[in-house]
């Protein structure tokens, strides 16, 4: 017989963004759940993280203007503090030569020249797709494999949305969704800085340059669904969820994993822990990735061989290092510039990329760097440094991530800064380092990818994370998925977790 269970309990696995959204949701209908995470305190990689005395960064993530807000409402963190800007944060490019700074609104921006016109055109088209495209992001995937009548009439719901862009706009989104950016960009814009401001902030989450197809979609996902931030950054979403929770009687369990999620008669049944503990509960919902779910916590007996394979082959190659610095003093930084990026042309990003393809150091990493100024002492700042390219595994080395590596990295990570903040070096108190090896360890990260698994074309929307697992359901009774793996998942914070969690209660 199948074990017997409170009908009204959830185990929640993990306790990062995806996972708390999740808790609120099931806690808000009624359920008793318990929150499981690795980590110590709430938010993995999006919590706040100490680097030096009084110097800290709000989260390693740096997308958070993608965050799914209108998910997340319904969870009601605004009356836990969750505030948001009033714009958007300008993505100055530096080494360029004059001056140039990127933002939604054209008047807003600086050094467009030529492309001005350009580039006011291509922000309404943007702003026109918008709505298509944020109803796709919020809703869940349709049923692909066996739709029923619902679900096609969803399906021609948003078929009508589509309709509705008019012939003009509706043709060219089917024409250059498959594109490079490289080609699209380049049929668009004249500066090659421009093309590189749009292009640069999509390739985080992947393994490619901007020639690779598909690359356009990832510029039309983001532009089109950008807002703005939260005050605070991802650090501000974990403490209003987190309080959210508590406020909810959701009970956390930190600093444990479970080895191995329980089914018994084809349903789970709780999860078990190393030291044979177990948690029984009768809905089970994973955050974290379908891999590390589906292959390292489930006999593989119990699941069908192609879902387990899917599963097993999903992509969560990590391709970016996270350099925290702490600086006594901001002499050395460009004046007012919260955001930059070090790379000014579109071979930059390709090149690279091409390190990748033989798990290489990049000879010449390009950086997103964010400013900290609100983390740090008065008159210091804290930086979180994205280094692009650098591979989870050290391929060309027989060493792999040695101290000599990491070392070699942070050499070029810091020589690539000082070209535009000259002496930041003689500033630096205190510093983190963190590979995708180290991303892996420390939170859990499949890969050490900070978004669940690759930005890619066959890994979204009904493919992210299988045809058989887009919409949350597993093969297995009361085991769901509801992570950053999952519909809309990546950067879109929230949204997989809330999605995740409806579907679940739906049943």
């Amino acid at each position: 017989m199948a074990k017997r269970t409170n009908p009204e309990t959830a185990l929640v696995l993990g306790a990062d963004i995806e996972g708390m959204a999740a808790a609120i949701t099931l806690a808000s209908a009624g359920k008793r759940v318990t929150v499981i995470d690795r980590c110590e305190a709430p938010g993995g990689a999006c919590a706040p993280r100490e680097i030096h005395a009084g110097h800290t960064v709000p989260g390693l993530l740096h997308e958070t203007e993608l965050a799914c807000r209108s998910l997340l409402a319904s969870l009601g963190l605004e009356k836990h503090g969750l505030t948001w800007r009033d714009s958007d944060v300008p993505l100055h490019v530096l080494g360029s030569g004059a001056p140039f700074v990127l933002r939604r609104d054209p008047a807003q921006c600086t050094g467009l020249g030529a492309d001005n016109d350009a580039y006011v055109e291509w922000r309404a088209w943007m702003d026109r797709l918008s709505g298509l495209i944020v109803d796709v992001l919020d809703d869940a995937p349709p049923e692909a494999e066996a739709p029923g009548l619902g679900e096609m009439l969803r399906l021609a719901k948003k078929g009508l949305k589509l309709r509705t862009l008019g012939d003009r706009d509706m043709m060219e989104l089917l024409r250059i969704v498959t594109m490079p950016a490289w080609d699209w960009t380049e049929e668009r814009f004249e500066s090659d800085v421009l093309r590189t401001a749009v292009t640069a902030p999509v390739l985080g989450g992947t393994v490619v340059g901007p020639r690779a197809a598909g690359t356009t979609a990832m510029i039309l996902m983001r532009e089109a669904a950008r807002g703005v931030e939260p005050i605070g950054g991802t650090a501000a979403i974990v403490d209003a969820l987190a309080k959210r929770c508590r406020e909810l009687g959701v009970e956390f369990v930190l600093g444990r994993t479970p080895t191995e999620i329980v089914v018994d008669q084809h349903a789970a049944t709780g999860v078990r822990f190393d030291d044979g503990d177990t948690i029984d509960a009768a809905l089970v919902l994973s955050a974290w990735d379908a891999k590390r779910t589906l292959v390292e916590l489930v006999d593989p007996a119990v699941l069908p061989h192609d879902v387990e394979a899917e599963a097993r082959f999903w992509r969560t190659r990590g391709s970016t290092a996270v350099h925290l610095v702490a600086l006594s003093q901001t002499g050395a930084l460009p004046s007012g510039v919260e955001r930059w990026i070090t790379a000014s042309t579109s071979l930059q990003l390709e090149r690279t990329a091409d390190a990748l393809k033989y798990g290489a150091l990049p000879e010449a990493p390009w950086l997103d760097v964010r400013v900290w100024s609100d983390s740090a002492p008065s008159g210091a700042a804290t930086l979180s440094i994205h280094v692009h390219g650098v591979p989870h595994e050290l391929r060309a080395s027989d060493k792999g991530w040695d101290a000599g590596a990491r070392a070699q990295l942070k050499n070029r990570i810091l020589g690539a800064l000082e070209e535009h903040a000259p002496g930041v070096r003689d500033a630096i108190v205190a510093d983190e380092l963190l590979v995708p090896a180290d991303l892996e360890s420390a939170f859990g990260l499949s890969g050490g990818h900070l978004y669940g698994g690759e930005i890619a074309l066959d890994q979204l929307w009904v493919q992210r994370p299988a045809l058989a697992l887009c919409r949350y359901a597993t093969p297995i009774a009361g085991l769901w998925l509801g992570g950053a793996s999952s519909h809309p998942g990546g950067a879109f914070l929230g949204g997989a977790g809330v999605l995740g969690a409806r579907a679940a209660l739906r049943g």
